[in-house]
């Protein structure tokens, strides 16, 4: 009944993304928004004043700076980190703390050094000394107070000539660029890759049947059928199934369908004992009544003597869509013994179609329905009718389907896209199979039919090139030498 394994098929998760594409750029809005703003509100602005000295070198094992060449240069720059780790140290660090103290109370050493940083100047042997705070005229008197202090130090420790100091630091008046755009940029990144991934995730967790090939992939009963649904008609539907019946007037493609689910039907048909056919859903709102009844209709067109059968004796549909009593006599009637099958079935207004409604509703539809009347009364209508046709309740919400697995041909179970979950049909088939019906297959109710590798080679598209001028051309003539019906009457 059902293939093995979970397999994640890479082309429906690029199409899943895609059609959420407008996630992943809201959230990275979103991101970027929320981490310039966070940081535009955390990170305050900054300071930074530098001031820079040469260095002339009298220490014969160190550089000359008065005649340099390209390895001198290369000395001189390693130079600079000692002089940074003398700037640091605690000697230093002290006796500018006890400079700064008097103007700045609470200074000391280890905030003076945190501060500071020092580098060369373009990879000369200029020093250039600098200091980031939060108070521009702080970060300036620190780098003097160095500039001022480090030079006799350094001297001392290094043991080179003597320190001039080129430029001492001034007051910076535009704050330290703070990146905001660029951690924007990190934060709308941060914001694709987390809805990615939790889109990624609710691609596993969603079980619901999109394309052909996810029953396929998963299930061995075949494909019967492909039937569009109309999205634009949902609400309409609910209020008035009459719309959706099949007539000589319907779009071609529609027609089509229909007549090849039909003859796939038929054709499962052909070594079987029985010609009673249980069409049945996992759960309820999958378009099995409006499909069965346009099926039922399609085997009328088709030359064959059909009844529907009204099987869900809690929730009539039929009556909905037939727009016949509600309180007629029917199925449950029958089966109780209160009146005979002909005595309730209604005739339609297509040729070779009846119905037999639902009846009375029952205290024991399940007993009823495996009850001996039963199969005896499907025994009576298999040798008046052609094809006995069965709309039954959902197979997961109750056992009625199951109840006449013994005394018919088989099932069509629906699976409607976007809607049918894979579980839920998995479960279903698991109950057919413990009952023994036959699952002659599956019909694909969809309202893209071209999602994924399986596009359905009875399209609207197809359709409208292929036969509509062949309908037309034959439609004049008929009507031109005998005033008869379009050719899809005889179909």
């Amino acid at each position: 009944m059902e293939n093995n394994g979970i397999k994640i098929d890479l082309f429906k998760f690029c199409y899943y993304i895609l059609k959420r594409f407008w996630i992943l750029v809201i959230c990275g809005i979103v991101g970027f928004a929320a981490m310039y703003l966070y940081s535009n509100m955390t990170i305050p602005y900054t300071f930074t004043s530098s001031g820079t000295m040469y260095v002339y070198n009298n220490n014969p094992n160190a550089v000359n700076y008065q005649y340099t060449n390209t390895t001198d240069l290369d000395s001189a720059v390693q130079l600079i980190d000692t002089y940074m780790v003398v700037i640091k140290s605690n000697k230093v660090m002290e006796a500018i703390a006890g400079r700064l103290a008097p103007q700045y109370p609470g200074i000391n050493a280890g905030m003076i050094a945190a501060t500071l940083s020092a580098g060369s100047v373009s990879q000369t042997g200029v020093v250039q000394v600098r200091c980031t705070t939060l108070d521009p005229k702080l970060s300036a008197d620190i780098v003097n107070a160095v500039l001022d202090v480090a030079p006799e130090e350094i001297i001392r420790v290094v043991s080179v000539g003597s320190i001039e100091i080129i430029d001492y630091a001034s007051v910076p008046i535009i704050p330290d660029s703070r990146n905001l755009l660029r951690k924007g940029l990190i934060g709308a990144i941060t914001g694709i890759i987390l809805s990615g991934i939790i889109l990624f995730i609710l691609f596993l967790l969603d079980r619901r049947i999109t394309n052909i090939k996810d029953l396929t992939d998963n299930f061995t009963p075949p494909i019967l059928g492909t039937i569009q649904r109309e999205k634009v008609d949902e609400k309409k539907e609910k209020r008035e199934y009459g719309v959706f019946l099949l007539t000589d007037q319907s779009p071609i493609s529609k027609i089509e369908s229909y007549a090849k689910l039909r003859m796939n039907m038929l054709y499962t048909l052909v070594d079987k004992e029985h010609n009673v056919v249980v069409v049945t859903s996992p759960v309820s709102g999958e378009g099995k009544t409006t499909i069965t009844t346009n099926l039922s209709i399609s085997c009328a067109m088709g030359g064959k003597n059909v009844i529907l059968i009204d099987g869900d004796m809690r929730r009539a549909c039929l009556r909905d869509i037939f727009k016949y009593d509600s309180n007629l006599s029917g199925l449950s009637d029958i089966l109780v013994g209160n009146i005979e099958w002909r005595q309730v079935v209604l005739p339609t207004k297509y040729e070779n179609l009846h119905i037999l409604p639902s009846g009375h509703v029952p205290p024991n539809p399940s007993e009823l329905l495996s009850s001996k009347k039963m199969e005896k009364l499907l025994l009576d209508l298999e040798k008046e009718y052609d094809l006995v046709l069965i709309d039954m309740p959902p197979a997961n919400v109750v056992s009625d389907p199951l109840s006449v697995s013994n005394v018919v041909a088989g099932g069509l179970f629906v699976a409607r896209q976007y809607y049918t979950d894979i579980r839920d049909m998995r479960k279903a088939l698991i109950s057919a199979e413990l009952t023994g019906m036959n699952v002659l297959g599956f019909i694909f109710y969809g309202e893209n039919l071209t999602e994924g590798s399986y596009s359905g080679y009875y399209g609207k598209r197809y359709y409208k090139k292929y036969y509509e001028s062949y309908y037309n051309k034959y439609d004049r003539q008929v009507n031109a030498s005998s005033g008869e019906k379009s050719a899809v009457d005889n179909s």
